[in-house]
C-alpha cells in the first residue's frame, strides 16, 4: 500500500467515516474509495486529494506523504486577538499564545489569495525549505 492510500484509510478511520460517507462526499461510488485505500487506483486526481483534505480537515501535503504534520499551527489555531494590521495572536492548541510576525502575516495573506492547487504547491515548497533548514 502506498503512502497516499495508507493516509486516506488512516484519516477515514480516525475521523470515523464509512467508505460510503467518503464516497458520497467525493461524488464517487463506495467501491472507488475502497480502491483508493487498497491501492488498486494508483493515480488519484489532484481535485480528489484536495476534497479529501477538506473532508479530513488536513493539509493535502499530509495525504500526499510530503509532510508528517497533519496540519500547521495556523490552521489548527483560533484567532484570539487582532490588535493591529501587523499582529495576530493565536492559540495553537495549548495555553501558549504566539504573536505572528508581519512577514508571517504577509505569507498568510498570499496563501489565502491563492487557489487550492497553488496553496498546495506553496506548502510543498515551504516543507522542502523547512527540511533543508533543519538538516
Amino acid at each position: 500500500m502506498s503512502a497516499i492510500n495508507e493516509k486516506i484509510k488512516e484519516l477515514r478511520l480516525r475521523k470515523g467515516y464509512t467508505l460510503l460517507e467518503v464516497a458520497e462526499y467525493l461524488g464517487v461510488k463506495e467501491a472507488t474509495v475502497q480502491r483508493y485505500e487498497s491501492g488498486n487506483i494508483k493515480n488519484i486526481k489532484y481535485e480528489t486529494i484536495c476534497k479529501l483534505a477538506d473532508l479530513f480537515k488536513c493539509d493535502p501535503c499530509y495525504i500526499m506523504g510530503w509532510s508528517e504534520k497533519l496540519s500547521g499551527n495556523i490552521t489548527n489555531s483560533t484567532i484570539l486577538q487582532g490588535n493591529n494590521a501587523n499582529t495576530l495572536i493565536v492559540k495553537n492548541g495549548s495555553e501558549n499564545q504566539k504573536q505572528i510576525s508581519s512577514q508571517a502575516m504577509e505569507l498568510l495573506r498570499i496563501f489565502e489569495s491563492l487557489d487550492i492547487k497553488s496553496q498546495t504547491e506553496l506548502l510543498s515548497l515551504a516543507y522542502k525549505l523547512e527540511n533543508q533548514h533543519n538538516s
